[in-house]
């Protein structure tokens, strides 16, 4: 099976409790964050990943040294195209900006990069930026000449066409005149001159879908299906996703099942970090034997959603 997600930031803990087999594959839209620190300390975070029963494929995002800047990757076929190894890591596999993929039988381009709103704060403070983090001028126009007109399946990029650009979740107190905006204006040509089916972005850490494109951060989602996963529980109820709004449910004297109405019920609080306020996620009907998500969670910027 192939899954798919938005960045995460050397954080896979979400992984660990998921029936992955090693056949399975989980996209990554940039900023997986295994390239960062550049020295032993990625090395022990590779070797950690390597026992994962899955495969990550990644794009490149800004917040990670591209793999062909590192001596130790090695380019080679893979999904009828070149994607970049470490022979020591076989399961963490790194796409190529530009590249066409089959995946699912799928005709999959993609594009990584973006520019980092961050990128003063990280210089100032000794944190690592990566110059390449964004496509050169002569990588753009290879990509514009060589799709331009053409039909692609699925794209999958860091950063989305500046006409989607989901405003409303932009950092407070950045100057978005003094943001480098070429890559977005990039893709908007490109997606103004291509033919596509569906588009995936991740880089703004927000979940919303905008006519083909969708933004994708912290949940899973079975490729190419609007399906998330997982699709049930430990418990084999169903998880069904952001189905009310915690009012809807605990603002009531009594509080039962929203569909049945019933008291044989459960609260699901979160893990106590990712939310302000009060940690309830969701609530879970024994009789009808399934999780209902809060769409209103309050959960601090930057933090995934937990269903």
């Amino acid at each position: 099976m192939i899954y798919i997600t938005g960045d995460t930031h050397r954080d896979f803990s979400g992984l660990y409790s998921k029936a992955f087999n090693k056949d399975d594959m989980l996209i990554i839209l940039g900023d997986a964050g295994i390239n960062y620190y550049l020295n032993e300390e990625d090395r022990k975070f590779k070797e950690h990943l390597s026992r994962l029963n899955i495969k990550l494929f990644c794009i490149q995002g800004n917040h990670e040294e591209r793999p062909e800047n590192i001596s130790s990757y090695k380019e080679v076929d893979m999904f009828g195209g070149k994607v970049l190894i470490e022979y020591d890591f076989p399961n963490l596999i790194f796409a190529k900006n530009g590249e066409i993929y089959n995946i699912d039988n799928k005709r999959v381009l993609v594009i990584g990069g973006a520019y980092s709103v961050d990128k003063d704060y990280r210089l100032m403070y000794g944190h690592q930026w990566f110059k390449d983090e964004q496509l050169s001028e002569s990588e753009k126009e290879m990509i514009l000449n060589k799709f331009k007109g053409k039909n692609i399946n699925i794209i999958l990029s860091h950063t989305c066409p500046k006409k989607y650009e989901p405003t409303e979740v932009f950092m407070s107190g950045i100057d978005q005149s003094k943001v480098d905006k070429s890559m977005e204006e990039f893709l908007d040509k490109l997606e103004e001159n291509i033919d596509y089916d569906k588009w995936y972005c991740g880089h703004y850490h927000t979940e919303k879908q905008i006519n083909k494109l969708e933004f994708m951060f912290g949940r899973i989602k079975v490729f190419n299906k609007n399906e998330y996963y997982p699709k049930y529980n430990r418990d084999g109820y169903e998880i069904i996703r952001d189905y009310c709004a915690q009012n809807d449910v605990m603002a009531r004297e009594k509080v039962s099942c929203p569909v049945c109405h019933l008291r044989n019920i459960l609260i699901q609080k979160g893990d106590g970090h990712k939310i302000n306020g009060s940690d309830y996620i969701a609530l879970i009907c024994h009789d009808c034997k399934k999780v209902y998500g809060f769409s209103d969670v309050n959960y601090y910027p930057n933090c995934p959603k937990e269903i």
